[in-house]
């Protein structure tokens, strides 16, 4: 067996030095790869799990530098592989061909040092960073893996002297259930040794020891929850998770009969191209949930995002999109894309058996004067019996999008254009909530990406008119919000928080989670002094948009997803307001 000493006294070569293919392209990876043990670099993966397997995909690539001598010799080159879960057995693999000839087939996911040898071929692995499935990297955003250098122990026999070797990865059949991938860092300077590699490697020493103790923070506020003034009582639920898919933006009702339904959208990612839109029922307010029931599936789309109202008579109406922003191959493009079979635009399904079955319109309806127009937020049914319904729209040329009301007099079979909320030159603000006060006024908060906090915007009259939109006071850069109105005419604005990695505008650079703040004034101003924690332990941006009902018993009830070791979550929190 070879030793580290054996792996040294052998001619040294740097083991990338050119990038030869690549199975993803790389102008339309979500995120990329976060840092590796020397900071920021580029890199290459394999297949992306997100993504269907097209034929023609060609392989992961590159050169080494090439051989000075034809010896033996060993390449060194800054590898990573995908965390796989605590527990997990057996590891998945990877086969590494040199100049196309199988070399040596190796383990993902390790996290110490290992050494594999077939035939006069060797491969160790030398961990320097590595990831576990607590650490709240996210999966798709930053990838973080196990990273390390990867030595390759090569026969004299395989190589020519002036000439590089052609290194291949593939993944093998996978032999346990996780997500699974390798990538090269496109450094060619594995090898170097300097003042400056030094410095590179001490400060991502330096970041992952901040990072360790944030991890350590959220965990521990989430153990002593009740040591914290501000933190609400609350009772938490898990109301779904599936597996490694990703489930995100629930919404919740009260059925006239007392079931809770929450509708969201599940897929392999957050950008994958099979999103479904699904439910689960509880019949025993929320303490259980029931078997999803799939509400809208259509191949090769995604199925964005739900939302659920019921009448008065008693008809659930569910209002959805579809995200047409993917190219035929899967990649997420960030543009309308026209080949899907549905388009894009805002359906309006409906039940009369309580969410039981549904019948769906075959088109989108019409969004003029925008060139589009989605919503994720419920509709609000007013005591003339017209419903409103708050999207956020776009121009066709315009990288700017603001909010609008878009009402129905048929119970939702049909809906127009009503107003203009916020449209403002520059400002992007999305995502919009929207809650009829006992009074009878609106008020309409949207998510502002551009700036600290949510835009507010008030009608007195049915919708029609709005108040100019300003900023309000409570945070709302990386979340949309949900309202609220308690029986004693209190408003409650619950909003989520991402990290500042996340989101730059986000007011604490360390704290992911839910918040709530009351109005006493139906909207004209917000009690920030006395805004209360719902959850502040979440470890990355993937998490929040809050949906809440009133339950009969007086508490709140708050759903919203979120994701740790390695899975995403829908939840509940149960709560009760009291006035400070």
């Amino acid at each position: 067996m070879l030793t580290p000493d054996d792996f040294d006294q052998r001619q040294q070569v740097e083991g990338f030095a050119q990038l030869v293919s690549e199975p993803n392209h790389p102008a339309y990876l979500p995120g990329g790869l976060g840092p590796d043990f020397r900071g920021q670099s580029a890199a290459a993966t394999t297949h992306q799990w997100w993504r269907p397997m097209q034929s023609n995909e060609p392989d992961l690539v590159w050169l080494t530098a090439p051989v000075p001598l034809a010896v033996d010799t060993t390449f060194s080159f800054i590898g990573e592989s995908s965390n796989h879960p605590e527990n997990v057995f057996p590891m998945n693999q990877a086969t590494l061909f040199a100049n196309d000839e199988r070399a040596i087939t190796f383990d993902l996911g390790v996290r110490q040092r290992s050494l594999w040898m077939s035939g006069d071929w060797a491969l160790e692995f030398i961990p320097k960073q590595v990831a576990t499935t607590v650490d709240g990297y996210h999966r798709q955003f930053g990838m973080r893996g196990c990273c390390g250098i990867y030595r390759l122990a090569v026969p004299a026999r395989a190589l020519q002297a002036g000439q590089p070797l052609r290194l291949k990865v593939i993944i093998e059949p996978l032999r346990s259930n996780v997500i699974t991938w390798f990538a090269v860092r496109r450094r060619s300077d594995a090898l170097e040794v300097s003042t400056h590699s030094n410095a590179e490697q001490i400060q991502r020493l330096q970041d992952e020891l901040i990072h360790l103790k944030r991890v350590v923070g959220n965990l521990a506020r989430r153990s002593y929850a009740g040591l914290f003034p501000e933190r609400l009582a609350t009772e938490d639920v898990i109301v779904y998770t599936n597996g490694l898919a990703h489930v995100h933006v629930p919404d919740v009702i009260r059925l006239h009969n007392g079931d809770l339904l929450v509708a969201f959208r599940e897929a392999t990612e957050h950008l994958s191209n099979d999103g479904r839109i699904v439910m689960v029922r509880s019949s025993d307010g929320g303490k259980t949930w029931g078997e999803r029931q799939v509400l809208v599936e259509t191949p090769d789309t995604d199925e964005r995002e739900c939302a659920l109202y019921q009448l008065r008579d008693g008809t659930v109406l569910a209002n959805e999109w579809p995200n047409t922003y993917y190219d035929r191959d899967g990649y997420y493009l960030g543009v309308p894309t026209t080949h899907h079979v549905r388009q894009m635009g805002m359906y309006v399904g409906r039940s009369t058996d309580n969410g039981h079955t549904w019948t769906w319109p075959t088109k989108p309806f019409d969004p003029a004067p925008y060139h589009w127009a989605v919503s994720s937020e419920r509709i609000v049914e007013l005591p003339s019996g017209r419903l409103l319904m708050a999207c956020y729209c776009g121009h066709e040329s315009r990288r700017q999008w603001g909010s609008a009301i878009y009402c129905s007099d048929d119970k939702g079979v049909s809906w127009h254009y009503l107003a203009t909320v916020a449209d403002l030159p520059g400002k992007r603000l999305g995502e919009p909530a929207l809650i009829e006060t006992h009074s009878g006024r609106l008020i309409c908060m949207m998510r502002n990406e551009d700036g600290l906090t949510y835009y507010e915007s008030l009608s007195d009259d049915g919708g029609v008119t709005w108040s100019p939109a300003r900023p309000s006071a409570v945070p709302g850069m990386s979340n949309p919000c949900s309202l609220v109105t308690l029986p004693d005419a209190t408003v409650l604005c619950i909003y989520g928080a991402r990290p500042r990695e996340a989101a730059p505008y986000a007011p604490r650079d360390d704290v992911g989670g839910l918040y709530v703040v009351a109005s006493y004034d139906e909207g004209e101003t917000w009690d920030m002094a006395h805004a209360r924690v719902i959850r502040d332990d979440f470890m990355n941006m993937d998490i929040g948009y809050p949906a809440s009902i009133v339950m009969t018993d007086g508490r709140i009830l708050v759903v919203y997803y979120f994701n740790m070791f390695g899975r995403f979550f829908i939840a509940g929190s149960f709560f009760r307001w009291e006035k400070p």
